[in-house]
């Protein structure tokens, strides 16, 4: 504080100063201006008054006093006594030479770590991401092995082993007739005796009543049952998923439970019923994968 209230008192030392100069140099000019003036009237003779007058004289008492302020005013501050500077005061001098050569205290128990430290600091860092990166793939590996090997070795399902006759020979064809009515799923298809176009999910082959009908695939009955469309009809379970559906028939030479071979003889066409009399008699056939109707003439054999 003692320092920037000396440097504020020299700072309007000077200015003041300049103030006089200044002033001084005003005065020197104005003089220099009146005595032109008064040579050029010395040499005219006369001045010609039009109404306006500089008065230079005043401009001059006007300067000369305000230079006499200003140096009584400096000579009182001089008088004041002014407030000594120690060396202290100057201690900034050498903290602004010398800053460069101080040095800090560390904290207590701070120790700097060895050059040999730092260099291999990343490294470490490295390799310890690497190792935890590569742990999950090491256990994974080892893992999947003893996931996979029991289910390679396990032993196959009797499902599994027997997809079923109709996977491995596909059908017999039970009477050798010509398509009446196709199978079609992805359209409708014209009955004649119904006067209308629908869907049809079986396949029905011409006959004539008191044919021999013979048994499209191995297989065991499930059902024997009586339907007014379809009059007597048979169910076969051809193992696999398939099903295998007779319509149409009558003196079944089986029972449900039986087990059949394909070619065996299993009953005769019966008359149609009224829902096919137009179109004569016929064996209804219908053939399903987990329920899904699948068209039976594509899987014949003979």
């Amino acid at each position: 504080m003692r320092r920037d209230g000396n440097r504020n008192k020299n700072d309007a030392n000077i200015e003041k100063r300049e103030r006089i100069v200044l002033i001084v140099s005003s005065v020197l000019v104005l003089t220099a201006l009146t005595m032109t003036g008064i040579y050029m009237k010395s040499e005219d003779g006369k001045v010609e008054d039009d109404g306006y007058v500089l008065d230079f004289t005043a401009l001059e008492d006007s300067a000369a006093k305000k230079a006499k302020e200003i140096a009584l005013g400096e000579a009182k501050e001089s008088v004041l006594p002014q407030p000594s500077v120690t060396e202290d005061d100057l201690d900034y001098e050498n903290l602004e030479v010398d800053s460069g050569k101080i040095q800090i205290d560390p904290y207590p128990g701070f120790e700097p770590a060895p050059e040999s430290a730092k260099t291999k600091t990343a490294p470490v860092v490295i390799q310890e991401e690497t190792t935890m990166t590569q742990t999950p793939i090491a256990q994974e590996a080892s893992v999947i092995p003893e996931a996979t090997e029991p289910e390679v070795s396990r032993p196959i399902t009797e499902e599994v082993q027997d997809p079923g006759y109709v996977a491995y020979h596909g059908l017999h064809r039970p009477i050798d007739t010509e398509v009446l009515i196709p199978f079609r799923m992805d359209g409708s298809v014209y009955f004649t005796t119904l006067d209308q176009y629908k869907y049809n999910p079986a396949l029905m082959l011409v006959a004539t009543e008191g044919l021999a009908v013979e048994a499209a695939t191995d297989g065991v009955v499930l059902s024997i049952y009586d339907d007014a469309e379809l009059g007597k009809v048979m169910t076969v379970d051809a193992g696999g998923g398939f099903v295998l559906t007779y319509g149409q028939l009558q003196d079944l030479s089986v029972s449900v439970g039986s087990t059949m071979k394909a070619g065996d003889s299993i009953a005769t066409v019966a008359a149609p019923t009224k829902y096919f009399s137009k179109e004569g008699a016929n064996l209804y056939l219908k053939l399903t994968l987990n329920g899904t109707p699948i068209d039976p003439e594509s899987l014949f054999q003979d």
